[in-house]
């Protein structure tokens, strides 16, 4: 235990505070935890673990005020990017295994289409239409099914996606 003169000497040798009554204002205001003596005299006990936890709380006030970086901001800035990294890395690697049943569904397809005698669908048969039907009719029905199909109206995101590549290439 460390009596107030001890203290402040100590505050004063890290240049934290240049007299005592600074001090004696820390401890009443209960920025630095302290104990009074049994007797009637006007002076403190301060444990040197609260002393110390005091001094590396100003020394960091002190940096932060000199950089111009507060340091709990800045901390709680890296637990969340910290965070943010985690989630991140998770939807990658969500976005891999997706994208590994879409190539194994492409090949499955690729394989289907290799066995199958009939020839490979197109746009017009893929709709419900006749096989002469001309573009614009194709592009026509492909816009009504991507309207039903769009995520903003209750579609299939997945779905919606496919048939917009198929859409794009029939332009």
């Amino acid at each position: 235990m460390l009596n107030l003169k001890e203290a402040t000497e100590l505050l004063m040798d890290q240049g934290i505070t240049d007299n005592e009554q600074v001090v004696i204002r820390w401890i009443l205001d209960g920025k630095l935890k302290a104990k009074r003596t049994k007797n009637l005299n006007i002076d403190y006990f301060i444990k040197p673990r609260d002393l110390a936890a005091f001094i590396l709380e100003k020394q960091i006030e002190e940096r932060c005020s000199q950089f111009g970086v507060d340091y709990h901001h800045w901390e709680k800035t890296f637990y969340e990017n910290k965070k943010l990294k985690q989630e991140n890395e998770e939807l990658k690697t969500m976005v891999r295994l997706e994208q590994t049943k879409v190539r194994g569904l492409k090949r499955m397809l690729q394989a289907e289409y290799a066995l199958a005698d009939s020839p490979p669908l197109t746009y017009a048969a893929l709709l419900g239409l006749d096989m002469d039907a001309d573009k614009e009719l194709i592009k026509r029905e492909f816009k009504k099914l991507l309207k039903g199909l769009h995520p903003d109206r209750g579609g299939d995101e997945r779905l919606f996606r496919v048939f917009y590549e198929h859409y794009s290439k029939a332009k």
